[in-house]
């Protein structure tokens, strides 16, 4: 008797919400997953990065720029490297920087050792640069670099430089033995 109920129960709430189902495990057109993948991924501000010009390059001091950090998209919901690491597309753009007169700006994203660095790639103002990272902290640097030749680390003097919101949980700038290294000098208000 309790099944026969639970039974009308599951085809009256299947007719009431007059939702087609077929044996392929589709609803409608779409199937589970492709509505997942279909969901706008807009991130919050808590995964923006401020860039902050470091002004040495002339041509910058106006500059501002902003990251933004979003999860990759995995038809399983979340995208992993082989390691198990989150990855993430980080994109960047840049405004009120003038062209330079030799070279082009480069954008990086670097590893908070400074010892793994991705290039995201030549950026100009009003272009977005973007690449995946797998670093949960990173810093976010602009260079200006003498060709658009792509190179495994920078050499040129750095023009912008932002950091991940979870890098910014655990620097000591302003604490301690640092608290007289200013928090504004490494981008914080």
């Amino acid at each position: 008797m309790v099944l026969a109920t639970v039974l009308a129960a599951a085809v009256g709430i299947s007719l009431a919400a007059a939702v087609p189902s077929t044996t392929s495990g589709t609803i409608g057109s779409l199937s589970p997953c492709s509505a997942i993948i279909s969901a706008p991924l807009l991130p919050s501000q808590y995964y923006g990065i401020e860039m902050v010009t470091t002004r040495r390059v002339p041509g910058t001091g106006r500059a501002v720029g902003t990251g933004m950090v979003n999860f990759a998209r995995s038809p399983f919901g979340v995208a992993v490297s082989p390691s198990g690491r989150y990855v993430y597309d980080l994109s960047l753009s840049i405004d009120r920087i003038k062209a330079p007169r030799r070279g082009a700006y480069t954008a990086w994203a670097v590893a908070p050792d400074l010892q793994d660095v991705v290039r995201l790639g030549v950026i100009e103002e009003g272009q977005v640069a973007s690449a995946r990272v797998t670093w949960n902290k990173f810093l976010v640097v602009v260079t200006l670099e003498p060709s658009t030749e792509p190179t495994a680390r920078w050499h040129g003097p750095v023009v912008m430089r932002g950091m991940s919101r979870s890098g910014m949980m655990h620097t000591l700038a302003g604490h301690g033995p640092y608290e007289n290294e200013a928090c504004l000098k490494y981008g914080f208000k």
